[in-house]
């Protein structure tokens, strides 16, 4: 008994009978080419269906053949072959399959913009067309010849992406919908369009309908739950045969795609409040990753169906391994957002902490042809990595690193409030890498004395990278220290006392809400016009946000130009200069690889990764670890 037995008993959704109760979320992964889905679309899903999972809703797709986006489509029988091969490639395993059916309305990258009221997304986006009656009309009927391609393409079930400020999520708005006619005013004629839509799909194709529904907009103004316990009972009453239970839009994406620093299970609530209302399956979304949030959901009542979503971008096992009470073995989703941010920019979704993820059709683990013995000097995201996955294919693996725990940068970035998952990541690899019987050897300084003694046949250098300190006036005062010593601890910082963090990277927004968390009065000095460069956007404008709520004070397009005793001197956009009162001064002004500090004696292979060849994000890292590793 594993505790979590409740996952995994089978539920009646429709006429379907659902073999557990975990359903990979709708995430969108730009695996897909022009609009079709390819075999790299394939490899992914089938990756997830090895798993364990018991039902897949495939990525949004566009229902309206005007429509631009990154998305698949399902808005022609042009699209229909593809679909075709990705259900039929499922069926061995399974798995329930459904489809989500997709409107961004004024939520789109290019191509026309539209919506309930021609209410523009921000001051940046253009204004949307208002639709009118016929248009209505029109997108109506284009989901339902979406729902019956579906069906032809052998689906087992739709679902109708109704929330996040997507096309029915914005006529739901009372925010974002005035409308005067019968589209809009009350909550029934806001929920018109989405009864409409959700008619016309059980009407014309009988297949099962699960509606996604925004428990809660987020923004001031938006639909609350009350009003969406009564719009999930209307789409139930049209013919849906269950409700997903989300929350947030465009403007709330903290909400929708939490970062590390929100709790898990943050919309559990919203979903028990639409379980009292409806009688038909909910299922609920959130940073449900934990095994045991996961099965409370379910043992509580509070739905009967719980949505994994990054957790199975980053650990694919997940369903097959609670099962099984392999606890410590799941990868850990640390909520870092850069399979989104990458989505978001219409890259392939890659993952922070899992290489595969994104090339399932091109990733294999073969046994070296030759085993070698390697060395691994450095032991952040790259270097463990590359050890990890170099010992699993047979090679005799060393891994050394200077500190007296493995982490690297990871035990560093960890310490900041918002950060402490990177933590369950580090700790994840740590034992890993013990259990695979990799050599570990902590707080030794190598050298290429050391690495001649070793006499290795491949060094991997991970090094990592070293703070930049620019030769700056007073930069050598007894008060000025790397920003990293403060974030350890090393450098006490007393309450109230005034801190100046030069450079507002991650490093230095990350010590700066430290600090401030601890009573510090913080100024944050930065050159560039912003700061959090190098942050995912979701956690950036999160963290920015509570940097300005605990009190910090941002000064951006400013250059330092000296360090007194108990200031900092820079000048502003224009050039005046101004002085901050500083007791403690925090470099984080950037980073200097170290690769080439470490040599090899002739004979050696020598490969050097991530920040120690350069530096970048933690997907560079963690891939570039785990592709040197493969290429042994």
């Amino acid at each position: 008994m594993t505790g979590h037995e409740v996952l995994f008993e089978p539920l009646r959704l429709g006429g379907l009978t659902l073999r557990n109760r975990l359903v990979m979320a709708p995430m969108g992964t730009c695996l897909d080419a022009g609009g079709r889905i390819t075999d790299d679309t394939i490899a992914y899903y089938l990756r997830r269906a090895r798993g364990g999972v018991g039902t897949i809703t495939v990525e949004g797709c566009l229902v309206s053949a005007d429509t631009v986006g990154p998305e698949p489509k399902i808005c022609g029988r042009e699209y229909l072959p593809g679909l075709r091969r990705l259900v039929e490639a499922l069926r061995p395993y399974d798995v329930t399959v459904g489809v989500q059916l997709m409107h961004p309305g004024r939520q789109v990258v290019e191509g026309p913009s539209v919506a309930p009221s021609p209410i523009p997304l921000n001051s940046a986006a253009p204004v949307p067309h208002e639709l009118t009656a016929d248009e209505i009309a029109g997108i109506v009927a284009d989901y339902g010849a979406a729902a019956a391609l579906a069906a032809e393409a052998g689906f087992d079930f739709v679902e109708v992406h109704g929330a996040h400020g997507y096309l029915p999520s914005n006529f739901l708005s009372p925010q974002f919908n005035q409308r005067c006619d019968e589209y809009g005013g009350s909550l029934e004629n806001r929920a018109r369009f989405s009864v409409e839509v959700a008619r016309a799909i059980t009407e014309q194709t009988g297949l099962p309908l699960v509606w996604r529904l925004n428990g809660d907009d987020g923004p001031s103004g938006g639909l609350t739950i009350e009003e969406a316990a009564r719009v999930a009972a209307m789409v139930v009453a049209a013919g849906a045969s269950a409700i997903s239970v989300s929350a947030g839009t465009w403007l709330s994406l903290q909400v929708t795609l939490a970062p590390m620093a929100v709790p898990r299970g943050h919309m559990r609530p919203l979903a028990a409040a639409v379980k009292r209302a409806v009688d038909v399956p909910v299922m609920a979304v959130g940073r449900l990753d934990d095994p045991d949030d996961a099965a409370a959901v379910v043992a509580s009542g509070d739905a009967d169906l719980v949505l994994l979503g990054r957790a199975l971008i980053a650990e694919p096992d997940w369903p097959d391994k609670v099962r099984e009470g392999r606890l410590d073995e799941l990868r850990p989703c640390i909520a870092c957002n850069a399979c989104v941010d990458l989505v978001g920019r219409g890259e392939r979704a890659r993952c922070s902490v899992n290489p595969e993820a994104g090339r399932e059709l091109t990733w294999e683990l073969k046994p070296a042809a030759t085993p070698r013995r390697v060395m691994v000097v450095g032991s952040g995201p790259a270097g463990m990595e590359a050890a990890r996955i170099a010992r699993l294919r047979g090679h005799d693996v060393s891994i050394w690193e200077r500190d007296d725990r493995l982490g690297g940068k990871l035990e560093v970035a960890g310490l900041a409030p918002s950060k402490r998952e990177v933590l369950r990541f580090r700790a994840y690899q740590a034992e890993r890498l013990a259990e695979l019987g990799v050599v570990i050897r902590t707080g030794v300084e190598v050298d290429t004395a050391v690495v001649a003694r070793e006499a290795p046949d491949v060094l991997v250098v991970a090094t990592g990278a070293e703070p930049l300190v620019p030769p700056l006036p007073g930069i050598d005062s007894p008060h000025v220290h790397d920003a990293q010593e403060l974030l350890r601890g090393e450098v006490a910082v007393e309450m109230g006392q005034r801190v100046v963090v030069i450079g507002g990277s991650a490093t230095g927004c990350e010590t700066a809400e430290l600090l401030a968390a601890r009573g510090a009065h913080v100024t944050i000095i930065e050159m560039r016009g912003s700061i959090g460069r190098g942050i995912e956007a979701i956690t950036r404008r999160q963290l920015v946000r509570q940097l300005r709520h605990d009190g910090v004070e941002i000064r951006t397009r400013a250059t330092v130009i000296a360090i007194e005793p108990g200031a900092v001197v820079h000048t502003d956009a224009d050039g005046a200069a101004h002085e901050v009162p500083a007791g403690v001064v925090a470099l984080a002004i950037g980073w200097r690889p170290t690769g080439a500090a470490l040599a090899a004696p002739p004979g050696v292979e020598v490969r050097v990764l991530g920040d120690a060849e350069h530096p970048a994000d933690f997907v560079r890292a963690i891939n570039s670890g785990a592709d040197a590793a493969l290429a042994l």
